[in-house]
């Protein structure tokens, strides 16, 4: 499934790059204007500080100067993680496109009847049901194929008693990855830097 995300995340990159520089310019011009006024509060109080220590006047230069830099830094980071966020959202919304979605819902029906047995219950969108039925059908025929809220797709599987359940949904499989997901999000969109 990683090489699914690795496509995924090639598809969205040039939109991701496009958003990137957006927040990057975004950014710079709120640092920029932090700057301003900050400097223009420095210059006032400079003439002020001037008369009674040029000492005293540096120091807070430096201050105005440090909130300045580390107010960018934060705006900087937030836009990052936005853009974290939606790589995400479009991960799940483009799940049932990858060509190896097919393998992955194979892989959950097999990984079901390792962990629970042949007597199952698999729930499945409607959208994946004759994926699964189909599945089912060579994997465990025994299954019942029931249709309910798998929002992104993949599979939750539980025993006909419904005292256990595995959720091999999308979702739980983005969680299950998501330090990985997001590790690869850096590598590709901000140059190897984890935000």
């Amino acid at each position: 499934m990683n090489n699914a995300v690795d496509k995924i995340i090639a598809k969205i990159n040039d939109d991701m790059n496009m958003k990137l520089r957006e927040f990057q310019t975004e950014v710079d011009k709120k640092i920029e204007e932090i700057r301003r006024v900050e400097y223009g509060k420095w210059e006032l109080e400079k003439d002020k500080m001037e008369r009674e220590g040029k000492k005293e006047a540096e120091n807070i230069k430096r201050l105005h100067i440090s909130r300045a830099h580390l107010e960018g830094k934060r705006e900087l980071l937030e836009a990052r993680e936005e853009v974290m966020k939606k790589v995400i959202t479009s991960i799940k919304n483009n799940a049932r496109k990858l060509p190896k979605y097919d393998e992955y819902l194979r892989q959950a029906v097999e990984d079901a009847k390792i962990a629970l047995g042949n007597e199952l219950v698999l729930l499945c969108a409607p959208e994946d049901e004759a994926k699964i039925k189909k599945i089912a059908s060579e994997v465990i025929p025994t299954a019942r194929i029931e249709l309910g809220t798998v929002k992104y797709g993949g599979i939750i599987a539980k025993t006909f008693s419904g005292e256990r359940s595995v959720d091999y949904s999308i979702e739980a499989f983005i969680e299950r990855n998501l330090n990985e997901i997001r590790k690869k999000i850096v590598e590709k969109l901000f140059e190897g830097e984890y935000a």
